[in-house]
């Protein structure tokens, strides 16, 4: 386990090389304002005043009006839950409490990996294919990140343009890359009314959300590869795929207006010759499944989008090009 980084919005400790625990802590804060934004999925007991496991998997508990949420997560694992270990984890922090009265300055933190790669559940599978095959030197060193259902659209619930920036703060990466707006098809409040997206105001308003956020990482020092989403076949919400579509064409337009980030469209190398969703593609001469379901992809699929990022990561980092390892 690596030491303890704070950032917000939690601290977070690296486990391996892409798994992390994070932890927040929320002084004058209720049970139910700390839950407010999401679904029970497990009840919990003997755990402060009240705990449970929520529906993104986080433990939520309360004690002494003050809330704590822990989080396990590591690329690939979309449903554990790690019940039994967060519950103990849970006991350990209400065991030791943050010391009274003020406290000092925190020593500096060296510059971390040259290369941050964040997202929601879909960079999971990429995180784990670039450090696979892709990860062979100091210089392309990754701290990956991803939070299950998050997005740009909901800061109540994920923060990530504020977390991105925090992040880049901290660890001063060379290359933030990101991939992460499955969850982005949602309606927007915009002007005291909801708004789909695909309407103007919607995409004024995510297009301002995600220009923010690249404005951010570039005056942090970054250059930035912001990576869109390929073709998707998701039965239970029929309207996904057109949602991506118009979220890729603000994400290259937003791109283009800010020097230092570029737009990676994955559908180049996962759609199919049509431009649709393509479940299989052939490799080395072999029709192969590149897909864990409708949206996310599986370990072939992963190392294809890995390998097709993989020039364009070593020219934003000036590397010079060199031969990158077969797709699966």
């Amino acid at each position: 386990m690596g030491p303890a980084t704070p950032t917000y919005p939690y601290c977070e400790w690296l486990v391996g090389k892409n798994s992390f625990l994070a932890l927040a802590v929320e002084p004058h804060t209720s049970f139910n304002a700390a839950t407010q934004y999401v679904a029970t999925l497990q009840a919990v007991s003997g755990l402060g005043s009240q705990a449970i496991i929520a529906n993104n998997r986080y433990l939520y508990f309360t004690e002494r009006s003050t809330s704590y949420w822990l989080l396990w997560q590591t690329p690939g694992d979309f449903s554990t839950l790690n019940t039994s270990q967060l519950v103990a984890l849970g006991h350990d922090v209400l065991g030791n409490r943050l010391p009274s009265g003020r406290i000092g300055p925190l020593p500096p933190v060296p510059p971390g990996p040259p290369i941050y790669f964040a997202g929601d559940s879909t960079v999971a599978g990429p995180e784990w294919a670039w450090w696979a095959y892709h990860e062979n030197s100091t210089t392309t060193r990754t701290l990956a990140e991803y939070q299950v259902g998050t997005g740009m659209v909901r800061p109540d619930f994920f923060d990530w343009p504020r977390h991105l920036i925090a992040e880049a703060a901290e660890h001063r990466p060379k290359l933030v890359i990101w991939m992460g707006s499955a969850n982005d098809d949602q309606e927007i409040l915009v002007n005291g009314a909801y708004r789909a997206p695909g309407s103007r105001l919607w995409d004024a308003a995510y297009a301002q959300t995600v220009g923010e956020a690249m404005h951010g990482l570039v005056s942090e020092g970054c250059k930035v590869l912001w990576i869109g989403e390929p073709a998707m076949d998701d039965p239970s919400d029929p309207l996904l795929n057109s949602a991506m579509q118009v979220i890729d064409k603000i994400y290259a337009e937003e791109a283009a207006r800010h020097p230092g980030v570029e737009f990676y469209n994955p559908g180049v190398v996962l759609n199919s010759k049509s431009g649709g969703y393509a479940g299989s593609l052939w490799i080395d001469g072999v029709l192969t499944p590149v897909r864990l379901d409708g949206v996310h992809l599986n370990i072939a699929g992963s190392a294809v989008l890995a390998n097709a990022i993989a020039p364009f990561v070593d020219r934003l980092l000036g590397i010079n090009p060199k031969p990158h390892h077969a797709a699966a």
